[in-house]
């Protein structure tokens, strides 16, 4: 089974954004467990942790923050030169 992809920089980023903006706004961890009903080891693993994210959990915790994803997701990531297309290729 391959090993599940994970982009250690791209989630820094975003952990750091959501942690900045519960500091900036005052929301503490804890306020982020009753604003979602997780448990506190699963926000802490959503906010500060090292772990994968799932998008549910991600999105539950930008409403507990009052941010909305797209200020979350608002920088740019470098993409990487693919050949062509299966399709383009056949043709």
């Amino acid at each position: 089974m391959p090993e599940q992809y994970i982009d250690k920089q791209i989630l820094e980023l975003i952990r750091n954004k959501l942690w900045e903006t519960a500091k900036i706004k005052d929301i503490t961890l804890e306020d982020i467990e009753d604003r979602t009903g997780f448990s506190y080891s699963q926000v802490y693993r959503i906010v500060r942790g090292k772990n994968n994210i799932s998008v549910s959990g991600l999105i539950a915790v930008c409403k507990a923050l009052e941010l909305q994803p797209n200020e979350l997701f608002n920088f740019e990531i470098d993409m990487p030169k693919y050949i062509s297309t299966r399709k383009k290729r056949r043709s």
